[in-house]
């Protein structure tokens, strides 16, 4: 069996980290696996992250910190519905003036 002597130069290199850090993460993955397969260092920009909180939870920490007062959760009274008044007053605003056919969306429409 032939034996290889095999470097990490290459891949060390700063071309190859500028090409697995803009390449799609299944590359990096692919890059991870074959370099753990054979048993060769990983370089640090192929490091998997370290498990635990996101950056972004602690933004949000520190800006609740900042920021005690919480956002107001109680909607604001209903309005009171329409008196039958009211209704009728508009119903006869909208109806068409004596000698005028009304629009054909109201004649289907509303009956």
């Amino acid at each position: 069996m032939a034996t290889f002597t095999v470097t990490t130069e290459l891949i060390e290199s700063p071309q190859a980290e500028a090409y697995f850090t803009r390449a799609d993460r299944r590359v990096m993955i692919g890059l991870r696996a074959t370099l753990e397969m054979l048993r060769l260092p990983v370089p640090n920009y192929a490091q998997r992250r370290k498990p635990g909180a996101t950056p972004a939870k602690a933004a949000l920490a520190a800006y609740v910190a900042d920021n005690p007062t919480p956002r107001r959760m109680i909607l604001p009274e209903r309005k009171p519905n329409a008196t039958p008044e009211r209704i009728a007053a508009v119903q006869a605003a909208k109806a068409a003036p004596a000698g005028q056919t009304p629009a054909l969306y109201d004649q289907v429409f509303s009956g």
